[in-house]
Order: structure tokens, then sequence, then C-alpha cells
């Protein structure tokens, strides 16, 4: 990390210490004394395409691949969100980043610093002038056709590689499951994963995982039955779980060393009585939104930026009825899917502060297979979504 600290907390005091200790630039640094729309493109097109980095707007270099001469900033009236949607509008795929204005003291100037994370779904194209670049010698150069189409190829097996991942970790002992096993309940499954997956995250310990327990305590109120299951090592990273040998499954959460977080919850049952499935959407909704938060935990402790893939599968809700865990809708409408999936891609450092809207869109298409428009769990007042019915 260039700033050992949260990028929503870096200062001018930050800004200052890269010119006092005469920081140059570098393949994850880049200082520049203007803005224009062009520019900031290209720019991050390249970082996307490279290793990330950071680019410092407002900041005069000694010459290319210097250090700070001068800090004279930018005009402070700049629309940050305009920009943003530059970025987001010029370059394919969607690309992530995080933008701050950070205001020089005593003067009505800023400085810009953006920071773009190492893309995950590289190559990264610059729609605007129909290129793609990377970054190289201290600047953005044009990439050759054989760097593009290794890039496209690792785009592709990496995809694959995690739907891979995917299926042989989390869902292959549940489609290995007995027919009579499967009418115990219905399984709400959430998984939230970076779009790579290669390599460690982390090092599994007791210290780490009750270390994380205490920062999502702090953060989430009434969240204690998260985590309330034993915490042991598993041969991904650190679970917490509550194992039913009878059923080869159990009520759990984990965390995998290469950041992959998986939470199930029973959210439904047969009743052989009456013949009835019931699926409790609330028990999946709290499910999702306590995964959504505590991971956004887990990449801080962490320090993992980048963009993610939330999923929710549901097994067995095939002939089930929606449920408040006391009574069934008036409409009875059953599903008639064996499984539902539903998926999302945002940036993992917007995961918290989204967490509702995240799982309302989540939630919402999961009440279309029940014959719903959305789902009765979530509400917006004065433009501001709500959870609770």
């Amino acid at each position: 990390m260039l700033f050992d600290k949260p990028f929503s907390d870096v200062t001018f005091d930050d800004i200052q210490k890269l010119s006092d200790e005469q920081i140059e630039e570098s393949m994850i640094l880049d200082y520049k004394q203007q803005l224009n729309d062009y520019s900031i493109i290209k720019q991050v097109t390249a970082f996307s395409n490279t290793k990330g980095g950071y680019l410092v707007y407002g900041v005069m270099e000694t010459g290319k691949g210097g250090h700070p001469q001068s800090i004279n900033g930018i005009d402070g009236d700049l629309n940050k969100e305009r920009l943003e949607q530059i970025i987001l509008g010029n370059i394919v795929p969607r690309v992530s980043v995080q933008i701050k204005k950070i205001p020089i003291p005593d003067t009505d100037r800023v400085i810009l610093l953006v920071h773009i994370p190492e893309g995950q779904s590289k190559p990264y194209y610059n729609n605007q002038d129909k290129r793609y670049y990377k970054r190289y010698n201290f600047s953005a150069t044009p990439m050759d056709e054989n760097e593009v189409e290794w890039l496209y190829q690792s785009r592709f097996f990496g995809t694959s590689k995690l739907e891979r991942y995917i299926d042989e970790a989390i869902y292959f002992s549940q489609n290995k499951l007995p027919h009579e096993l499967q009418l115990h309940g219905i399984e709400g499954h959430v998984v939230i994963t970076p779009l790579k997956i290669d390599g460690q995250m982390f090092e599994p310990s007791p210290k780490f995982g009750h270390e994380l327990m205490e920062l999502h305590s702090d953060k989430v109120e009434d969240c204690t039955s998260y985590l309330s299951y034993s915490i042991r090592p598993s041969k991904f990273g650190i679970k917490w779980d509550d194992e039913d040998p009878l059923r080869n499954a159990s009520n759990k959460v984990e965390i995998h060393r290469n950041g992959l977080v998986h939470s199930m919850k029973i959210c439904g049952s047969f009743f052989k009585e009456n013949s009835v499935k019931r699926f409790d959407d609330e028990l999946l909704a709290c499910n999702l939104l306590q995964t959504i938060r505590f991971t956004s935990t887990f990449y801080s402790k962490i320090n993992y930026i980048g963009n993610v893939k939330i999923m929710v599968k549901i097994f067995n809700c095939v002939n089930s009825i929606l449920t408040n865990g006391e009574n069934e809708y008036t409409e009875q409408i059953k599903c008639d899917s064996e499984e539902v999936l539903v998926e999302r891609q945002w940036d993992s450092w917007k995961l918290e502060e989204d967490s509702l809207l995240i799982a309302k869109y989540i939630m919402d298409e999961i009440s279309n297979y029940y014959g719903l428009w959305s789902s009765r769990l979530f509400h917006e007042e004065e433009g501001i979504i709500k959870y609770g019915v």
C-alpha cells in the first residue's frame, strides 16, 4: 500500500509527505500537474491493465519519473461525480476506481487522488480513442496485439477457474446429497468472492479469526448470531459452523485463503404433515445482509480492494411457498425451479455502504420466482432504502 491507511483517511499531510521524502514516480504512482478528461481515461485504463496504482493530480514533478517539485493543486470546484461517470462511460469493461478531493490548507484548491486497483477483467479498453494501454516507463503506453490476446486468454481462464472452484469447494457436496436428505430443508448459500482467486490473502489462525469477529461485532449491531458457532480451521481457511453429521451439512460461515466468503443457512423446511415446503425469505435476507457487511470487514482487514462477485444460490426450493416464519402469503404461488441463482458484481469498498441496495436487488429477483414484483422486506422512504417488514 502506498498509504498505510484507508483511502478515505488520506489527508494533505500524506501528500506533503510524498514531497518531503522525495517519493518518485513508479509503476504504481504517477504525478500530474493538470487534469483533463482524455488524460484520466487513458491513465486509468493503463493502471487497470497493469498492477493498479495512484494518480495524484495537482503536483508538478521534477521530471519524468521524478519526485514532487511543487504542490499547486487544481480547481477546487471540480465535480467528482462527473469525473467518475466519464471514467465509467469510456472504459470497457467497467473499472473500479476510488476518487478523493483533498483540500490544500488555506487555499481554494485541491489535490485529486485517484486509486485504481489492478483490474480483474483485463484487458480494459479505452473506448474514447479505441486503444488498450498498459503502464510502462512511467507513462500509459499502447499495448500490442499479442499482449491483448494474452490478457483475453487469462480472463477466460480466470473466469472458468472461479466457476470450477465454487462448484467444487461449495456446491459439490450439496448436489451429491440423497433426495431424502435434501428434503430436510431449503439451503440458502451466499458467496462473495474476488473475480481472481489466485494466491493466498491471509494466514488462517485462531488469532486472525477472533480479531475478525471483534471487528465485525464493533461495526454491526446485533450480529452475535451470525458468528455464534464454534470457530475452527478448515481445508479452505477458517469456518464458524454447527456441523450436523447426519446431513453432512450445517449453518456456517467460512472464509477461504483466496478471499472468498461463503455463508450457508437453512432458510426453509418441508412439513410432512401437510406436504408443504416453506421458504423463509427473511432468514435469507438477514444472512445476505450480514454476509455483505462481514465481507466488507474482512476485506478491510486484509487490505483487499477490487471488484467482487456476489452470488445467492438456493437449493431444494421447487414447489416451495414463501413464508414469514408464521403465515404464508395469500397468493400461495409455488416456486417452479429446483435451484435459484442470482448474481451481482460490486466494488469491494462499497459493500457496507451499499449493503441494503445490493440485498434489495437480489431479494427482489428472488421474489420474482414466487410471483411477486419485489421483496416485502425492503421499502424506500424519501429515497432511502430500509429493511424490515
